[in-house]
């Protein structure tokens, strides 16, 4: 999940760029446990990352 932070935030990956390359075999259960881990969806992180540039 570290990765996929960092793929997300730093390297301005799209979610359902990375999911499939991270080992998760839906969208849904790649957001769910990022969610888990994090506390907000791996789509807001990018949409936030997005309006900070």
């Amino acid at each position: 999940m570290e990765e996929a932070y960092f793929l997300i935030e730093k390297a301005s990956k799209r979610p359902t760029e990375i999911y499939l390359d991270l080992g998760f075999e839906t969208l849904s259960h790649f957001s769910f446990t990022f969610k888990k881990q994090f506390g907000h969806t791996p789509t807001d992180l990018a949409e936030s990352h997005r309006n900070a540039n």
